[in-house]
């Protein structure tokens, strides 16, 4: 529904700019029209008036016809092709060609018409205003000139040949010149008046008014303008997005004064870190966008993790009272079209990469992949590996709490099962379980799943379901069969008090006593709302306490040691 309600809003903005601009088009088109029709009638006229039998009269008003006929078709279709969607803001070259030739066809028709006494002269009128409607006052101060300077010469020409005095047809021409000036600077200046106004009431809808970046709004036309463009020129355009961590834990200490002092700051910090011509955006919250056009991956994980070290070197008051002692952003990346596929598609596509980011600890930079891409290009079974995906992406609807837990016990059960040094195949079918292992959470209701409090007696007798739930799921599918038991086995206690079945010690099958260790690790330090260094050593304590009762003992003294030698990146 929000989707859908940005959509119809940009949209509405569009089709009012749109609309806008086809108004002062169709004016523009409405003038030049009566301009070429009043000067092809006049010469046609000039023409008809000489002398020629009926015979050729009529011959003379029909070619007339339809020269005019073929002009004005010509004439709508070519103005119609350079102008579509165009914002008439300076001259073209085109536009240049346009005003010469219609000041020729001027140049013609009074000449032909009577010169100093001719009534076409005020063609020049509709010159001036067309100018004027165009692109303002000061070119249309230059038709003018160009106008009057015509009108003088032909005065002056006119008086040459005919030895005549031309003080009536010059004082007529002299005031000719006065209004065509005073159009030109009255309407000229209208005009300039109303754009200015108009850009910088668009200005104002785009920017932000805390921060001073630009707004959803312009972020959301930017992005399409930016795949269009990405379209035509056969590029890639990225997207960076941002999330100030733990910011709700900020602004309850500091206040929300504090707090938007912050964001301007970050969004100070935003811009310098990125490139001429790069968009950044503020999405919402305490949430940033960053557009990248003409910009792959590699290029947009550069100015990602050049985002992040800038914030997290950067001194910010009341930094110290943040979880983590420190003040860091987690960031999303993704790209089109080599990863997304439309627009939406891109936003979706960086948005659940900056949950993996978060999910993974914060303070991070991650680019979306396909879920199981790494089995992807292993010799798995591609059937396999579409199955699991869909029930990963079951999960992910169904609650993103799980799924962010689910890829956390992937990520760290690969390098569990590559610190013991698992057999290449024990390694992939412990990723599979690890990928599978709460899958028969998605039967459970999500305020069971997502309570950080313990649970009563009722909704721990319903969590514990998910293993059987996820067997019978399992099950459904043959060729996951074989990858069952850590499924259902995954919460057995090495001393026999675990369920579903009470298995004990090594009864429990060997991956499935792994995914144990790791599940209940990541289970424990998830249930914390700010993850620190604490957090990490006392979820540690309480592995340790469980050896040899929840957790086999040989296992968690091989996780402890994996972690102490991977600490810095725990």
């Amino acid at each position: 529904m929000e989707k859908d309600k940005r959509i119809s809003e940009q949209n509405k903005r569009h089709e009012y700019d749109n609309k806008r601009y086809e108004n002062v088009f169709k004016l523009v088109i409405i003038l030049k029209i009566i301009y070429i029709t009043l000067s092809l009638i006049a010469l046609l006229t000039k023409l008809a008036a000489m002398k020629f039998d009926v015979s050729n009269n009529i011959l003379l008003v029909t070619v007339g016809g339809g020269i005019i006929s073929i002009m004005l078709n010509y004439y709508l279709s070519w103005s119609a092709n350079y102008t579509k969607d165009r914002v008439y803001d300076k001259p073209t070259i085109k536009d240049y060609i346009e005003s010469i030739v219609l000041i020729v066809i001027f140049a013609l028709v009074v000449g032909n018409t009577g010169g100093g006494s001719s009534d076409y002269k005020i063609l020049s009128i509709l010159a001036v205003i067309i100018g004027a409607i165009q692109f303002g006052q000061k070119y249309s101060i230059g038709i003018s000139l160009v106008y009057s300077i015509i009108l003088f010469t032909i005065d002056i020409f006119i008086n040459i040949l005919s030895e005549t005095s031309i003080e009536f047809y010059f004082e007529r021409d002299l005031v000719l010149a006065a209004v065509l000036f005073i159009i030109a600077i009255v309407l000229g200046m209208y005009v300039d008046i109303e754009r200015q106004y108009f850009k910088e009431l668009k200005i104002v809808a785009n920017m932000d008014e805390l921060t001073g970046m630009y707004n959803h709004r312009y972020f959301q036309d930017s992005l399409s303008l930016a795949i269009e463009k990405s379209d035509e020129m056969k590029t890639e355009v990225s997207l960076l997005f941002m999330d100030i961590d733990y910011f709700k834990h900020y602004n309850d200490t500091h206040g929300h004064q504090a707090g938007d002092s912050l964001l301007m700051q970050i969004g100070d910090l935003l811009k310098k870190c990125t490139r001429h011509g790069d968009i950044v955006a503020r999405y919402g919250g305490e949430e940033f966008a960053v557009i990248l056009p003409n910009t792959d991956q590699k290029q947009a994980m550069k100015v990602a993790e050049r985002i992040r070290q800038t914030i997290e070197i950067k001194y910010f008051n009341g930094q110290d009272e943040q979880p983590n002692k420190n003040l860091t952003m987690s960031i999303g990346v993704s790209t089109y079209p080599t990863i997304a596929n439309s627009k939406y598609d891109l936003i979706n596509t960086a948005d659940h990469a900056l949950y993996r980011a978060k999910a993974f600890n914060r303070n991070r930079v991650e680019y979306y992949h396909i879920v199981l891409e790494d089995l992807y290009n292993s010799n798995i079974d591609k059937e396999i590996l579409d199955n699991i995906n869909k029930f990963i992406r079951m999960i992910n609807q169904k609650d993103k709490y799980t799924y962010g837990h689910v890829e956390r016990v992937v990520r760290r059960c690969r390098e569990f099962g590559i610190y013991l040094k698992l057999s290449t195949k024990e390694q992939l079918n412990l990723q599979i379980g690890a990928y599978l292992h709460d899958i028969g959470k998605f039967n459970i209701s999500k305020d069971i799943l997502n309570k950080r409090d313990n649970l009563n007696v009722e909704e721990l007798e319903l969590f514990k379901e998910h293993c059987i739930n996820g067997e019978q799921l399992i099950n459904d599918v043959e060729c996951l069969e074989p990858y069952t038991y850590m499924v259902k086995y995954h919460h057995e206690r090495y001393d026999g008090k675990g369920y579903p079945d009470g298995l004990k010690g090594e009864e429990i099958p060997y991956l499935a006593r792994i995914i144990a260790v790791v599940d209940g690790f990541d289970s424990i330090i998830s249930k914390h709302q700010y993850i620190n260094k604490k957090v990490i050593e006392e979820a540690k304590e309480k592995i340790k306490s469980n050896s040899g009762k929840a957790y086999d003992p040989k296992l968690v003294n091989s996780f402890m040691e994996m972690l102490e030698k991977n600490k810095n990146s725990t």
